[in-house]
């Protein structure tokens, strides 16, 4: 099949691209001493994953609980479920899955780590854990310092987990788009990491795991002292709002859609609207057409504005790609990958983790 056979709207992989971002991202890392532990948010599907892992990453990162069914269901074996689980049925769920694979989840409370104590003692599992720190974002995890090392204290004494380590997340320094304004902050975030890291182990704890950063910090917190990997994930599909901020790698993925009307000489409709691409990081971009405009979205509409000399440029009809603002929540509206090469269709990928929000 043809790129332009393609019904749409549908989420389009340029395989040749998202190759060579896996194989700069992997060669960064190869050197290092930290090491690469990719977010599969971003994409949601296992093949992907598994090429990032042959590339060199020493596994994956994961939101969900569900997410890491997924990836263990696939082949991949070593997960961080970097978000808290707390209800007892998640965690009979967590407790069977780490039969079949190396999971380690994050931990930001006393009374989790009691409850996780207990049900893996009677499912008779040890069960990795690694304290989420708040180093600046403002979500979950505990402070850093003495905080955190109570509570590696507590998880040393529960009896029933295996205390991994310290993990963190700096999303708000990831779009900053002054480089340098980028480093600095980030730098803040690490240290704040690190000094909680020290002070555990001058208590005579060992702190295997200090994972941290993202895509638009990579080359800043995979440098930084003590961080063991790095979680940068967008960076195999990249988006529009990474590229603004610098963050050298190809965009990968698009959005194929069609003229479904041209009601002026100035104006077009695309077939793609707010439930095939996402603006929570901005309007998306048009790729390879100058002079057009995105002007809004609606639920099965994206509004174009034709400025100049492109007011006939495009035709009832016509096929359009879309670069999305943010493809992490883009690709969540999608059920498969149009994996394309040379402008001819190679596979079709179903996104496995779309909608896996449990």
């Amino acid at each position: 099949m043809n790129l332009k056979d393609i019904e749409t709207p549908a989420l389009i992989l340029d395989l040749d691209l998202m190759e060579k971002n896996i194989r700069k991202m992997s060669d960064y890392f190869r050197p290092r001493k930290a090491k690469l532990r990719p977010h599969i948010k971003n994409h949601k599907t296992p093949i992907i994953a598994l090429k990032e892992i042959e590339a060199g990453a020493v596994g994956v990162a994961v939101a969900k609980l569900e997410e890491a069914e997924v990836m263990a269901y696939s082949g991949v074996r070593d997960i961080l479920i970097m978000n808290q689980i707390v209800t007892e049925q998640k965690i009979e769920r967590l407790l069977g899955l780490s039969k079949h694979a190396d999971v380690v989840v994050a931990v930001d409370n006393v009374e989790n780590v009691a409850k996780l104590s207990s049900m893996a003692g009677t499912h008779g599992v040890k069960l990795g854990v690694v304290i989420e720190v708040d180093i600046g974002h403002h979500r979950a995890g505990v402070h850093p310092g003495s905080e955190a090392l109570a509570l590696a204290q507590k998880i040393i004494s529960a009896g029933n987990l295996k205390f991994r380590g310290l993990g963190g997340y700096q999303g708000h320094v990831s779009l900053i788009v002054d480089p340098q304004e980028r480093k600095i902050e980030d730098a803040k975030a690490c240290e704040k990491l690190v000094s909680t890291k020290d002070l555990i182990e001058e208590k005579g704890i060992s702190v295997e795991v200090v994972s941290a950063g993202g895509t638009g910090t990579y080359d800043y917190t995979g440098n930084y002292r003590g961080i063991t990997e790095v979680q940068a994930g967008s960076y195999v599909t990249m988006d529009v709002a990474y590229r603004n901020c610098g963050i050298n790698f190809d965009c990968a993925l698009s959005i194929l859609s069609t003229v479904s009307s041209v009601p002026s000489e100035d104006r077009a409709i695309l077939d793609s609207g707010l439930k095939s691409v996402s603006t929570d990081q901005g309007f998306p971009e048009i790729k390879g057409v100058e002079g057009i405009e995105v002007e809004k979205l609606s639920a099965e509409h994206m509004h174009l504005k034709l400025i100049g000399t492109n007011h006939t440029c495009l035709k009832l009809g016509d096929k359009v790609e879309v670069y999305p603002s943010d493809t992490d929540t883009t690709v969540n509206l999608h059920s498969q990958f149009y994996g394309v090469r040379d402008g001819e269709v190679e596979v079709v990928w179903p996104i496995l983790a779309r909608g896996k929000s449990r």
